[in-house]
């Protein structure tokens, strides 16, 4: 039995909070029901076959250091959907955490950037500057250890986690370190958000209230496997007549 009602049972996504009025998110909405298939916003922008891109010039507060093909989705109750609705449209779809947890779904760390730093001696004032140098630390230390080797065993051919037998030594730890680092910006830093605490609810850098999760690259689905679905009042029955075969829930917002 459900006794909470601040998170949701559910994960939505809402389509198209980038175009500029309904009827080109409707038509993108229909298109993602025919085909089947949620594609990650980034998929296009990181170009096929890459998962992530990591930009050791930008700040890992901003939330731009790290791109990773990622779906999103929110979990709020349907009931509290309409600041979300504001700021990303208002066709949504829904799918059950339970499933798309099986699919590789978590939710992100949030993490506030202005937070006062309270670690003990002189240091950088917030600890979004924290993580910024925690990350700059990682990078020196990876450009310290490649010059240690390469004056010991000379300019690598390849870095591997697992390297041939006639590898030499420090080309071996070199390769480790390498995949150690590019695992922990995949799975721990990417995975963090940052954001500023004191901004208005309606504010579009507010992350926190939006409770994300997220899936790696996409989604398919058929229309059964969808728990609920999100579009506009004067959009309800032009849904109804375009998408015959959905019978689920549908949500009028």
């Amino acid at each position: 039995m459900k006794v909470q009602s601040y998170i949701s049972n559910e994960l939505t996504h809402f389509v198209g909070g980038g175009l500029t009025d309904n009827e080109e998110r409707y038509v993108l909405f229909k298109k993602i029901l025919r085909e089947g298939w949620l594609k990650a916003s980034n998929r296009d922008e990181l170009g096929p076959g890459i998962a992530m891109l990591s930009d050791g010039r930008k700040r890992l507060s901003t939330n731009e250091a790290i791109t990773c093909t990622m779906l999103c989705f929110c979990d709020i109750p349907p009931e509290q959907f309409h600041i979300h609705i504001k700021k990303y449209g208002p066709f949504g779809i829904a799918f059950s955490k339970a499933a798309l947890s099986r699919q590789g779904a978590n939710p992100v760390h949030y993490v506030v950037r202005n937070a006062r730093n309270r670690a003990i001696g002189m240091g950088v004032p917030t600890i979004g500057d924290r993580f910024d140098e925690l990350r700059a630390e990682l990078q020196r230390v990876r450009f310290d250890l490649e010059e240690y080797v390469r004056g010991i065993d000379g300019p690598p051919k390849f870095l591997s986690k697992l390297s041939p037998p006639s590898t030499p030594p420090g080309h071996k730890i070199l390769g480790r370190f390498s995949a150690l680092e590019t695992e922990i910006e995949s799975f721990v830093f990417a995975q963090i958000k940052f954001f500023t605490a004191g901004l208005p609810e309606e504010h579009r850098e507010n992350f926190y209230m939006e409770r994300e999760w997220r899936i790696p690259e996409g989604h398919a689905f058929r229309l059964e496997d969808i728990a609920r679905i999100i579009v506009p009042k004067d959009y309800e029955v032009r849904f109804r007549r375009d998408v015959p075969d959905y019978t689920g829930e549908l949500d009028p917002v």
